[in-house]
């Protein structure tokens, strides 16, 4: 060999080690930084205790959460809008039909006018317990038009708003409450 291949030999040589020991120090030393990393989340989500809001969080042993009753979580639904009758999954499906039909039942706001065949009615609570419609004409039989029960149901999805179905009648009510009495607007 002559000198000019030797010393392209060697340089060849010298940089594939130089290569191989750069890679191998630089993979060394990334992986311990990894694992230092790993660590120190490790440290700090191994010293997290669960805080709980209310009184008894003292009594319970740290970390222990009380989870909410049926009625709680039924409350949360309601108020974000997921509301459904979920006394329908305990009655006879004969019953419920008849139920459905006969007697008229809050919906939600979303279910408000979904069907096309069902008329769309407003009417007005006044604050004396009257029920009218748009017109002032009073409601003669507010149970068998929206419901006795409906009226208590103010503030289940909006304030001043209760939305109910006449399934019998195939109509859906928006009923508005109103702060005055009616009998001062109109019975003078």
């Amino acid at each position: 060999m002559n000198n000019r291949t030797s010393l392209a030999m060697a340089f060849m040589v010298g940089t594939a080690m130089g290569a191989c020991l750069s890679w191998y120090f630089l993979k060394k030393k990334y992986e311990r930084i990894a694992q230092e990393e790993i660590d120190s989340v490790k440290n700090v989500y191994g010293k997290r205790e669960i805080s709980v809001p209310n009184e008894t969080a003292e009594a319970k042993p740290s970390g222990t959460v009380e989870k909410p009753g049926i009625a709680e979580y039924a409350a949360i639904l309601r108020k974000e809008g997921y509301h459904h009758n979920y006394g329908e999954f305990l009655t006879k499906p004969e019953e419920k039909k008849e139920e459905q039909v006969e007697r008229p039942y809050v919906i939600s706001p979303g279910e408000f006018g979904e069907f096309d065949e069902y008329e769309k009615i407003s009417l007005i609570y006044y604050s004396d317990g009257v029920l009218a419609d748009e017109d002032n004409e009073l409601v003669d039989d507010v149970d068998d038009i929206v419901g006795e029960d409906s009226l208590n149901h103010f503030g289940e999805y909006e304030e001043d708003t209760v939305f109910v179905r006449n399934d019998r009648l195939k109509c859906d009510y928006e009923i508005l409450a109103d702060e005055r009495n009616f009998s001062d607007l109109y019975q003078k």
